[in-house]
């Protein structure tokens, strides 16, 4: 029951990872890469939403994107890592409780997910790109 509301709250920051993805594999390619900092400004924003939730994400999104000028140094600046274990991010960058395990199961036992296995981060970091 529990795992379910989660699921249910976690809606609007899923939508935001969709949004932000979108973004990323449709306008962002035309740019390049020109941002001043690292992780890219969209990486930024996929694991600050990730992370953070949809309000916070965003507006830690829009102050890394004013910071992102002509007149910045840039750097690396990565999202802090979450202070606890409530929820996990999947291989596309869906936000789901840490409880919510039957579906990795049933993923895992298809012979479809079999050449997938490349595609599984080792790593818990949401921010990891393809132009990262």
């Amino acid at each position: 029951m529990l795992g379910s509301l989660l699921f249910i709250a976690l809606i609007p920051r899923n939508l935001g990872v969709l949004v932000i993805r979108g973004y990323r594999s449709v306008i962002s390619p035309l740019y390049g890469d020109v941002c001043r900092y690292h992780p890219s400004c969209s990486a930024y924003g996929l694991g600050s939403v990730q992370q953070r939730g949809l309000l916070v994400g965003a507006l830690l999104t829009a102050w890394r994107i004013l910071r992102c000028n002509p007149w910045s140094a840039g750097g690396i600046d990565e999202v802090r890592a979450p202070k606890h274990n409530r929820y996990r991010v999947t291989p596309f960058g869906w936000v789901v409780p840490a409880g919510l395990r039957a579906a990795d199961a049933t993923a895992a036992s298809s012979p479809a997910s079999s050449h997938r296995d490349d595609a599984v981060l080792t790593f818990s970091s949401p921010t990891v790109s393809r132009k990262d």
